[in-house]
């Protein structure tokens, strides 16, 4: 009895050891397939790199191309308004650090402010206009 049962249980052991095999195996071929399609992903991308690093500087304003000119006008304006909205925090961070003097801030800021709701405004009609609002 004892060793039916010593058998039965090697078996089942031998079984588990065999499936535990099969399913390692099963995943080092998939692995292996991994590696395979990773390393010819790299391959790609050092290619792309090197393509890259041969180009000449691009022009940043030909790398953005508008299918009308109310979308290069919106997209003027937004840019426009960007820098001025950069020029109104650096007035407060010269103001704060007294670079500048408080009149000296209000006027640049109330020139800068006027200019940035003209370019809001010109922003909002384009947007209707082009029926992206």
């Amino acid at each position: 009895e004892t060793l039916r049962r010593t058998q039965r249980e090697l078996n089942e052991g031998k079984t588990r050891l065999e499936d535990i095999l099969t399913r390692l195996q099963r995943e080092r071929a998939e692995l292996d397939k991994n590696v395979a399609v990773l390393q010819e992903k790299e391959k790609e991308l050092e290619a792309a790199v090197e393509r890259l690093g041969e180009q000449e500087g691009i022009d940043i304003d030909e790398a953005v191309v508008t299918t009308a000119p109310l979308y290069s006008q919106l997209l003027n304006a937004f840019a426009e308004e960007a820098t001025l909205e950069d020029a109104i925090y650096y007035m407060g961070e010269a103001l704060r650090k007294e670079v500048i003097d408080l009149d000296t801030f209000l006027k640049q800021v109330r020139t800068l402010a006027r200019r940035q709701f003209t370019l809001r405004a010109l922003m909002h009609k384009c947007r209707q206009k082009a029926q992206l609002a």
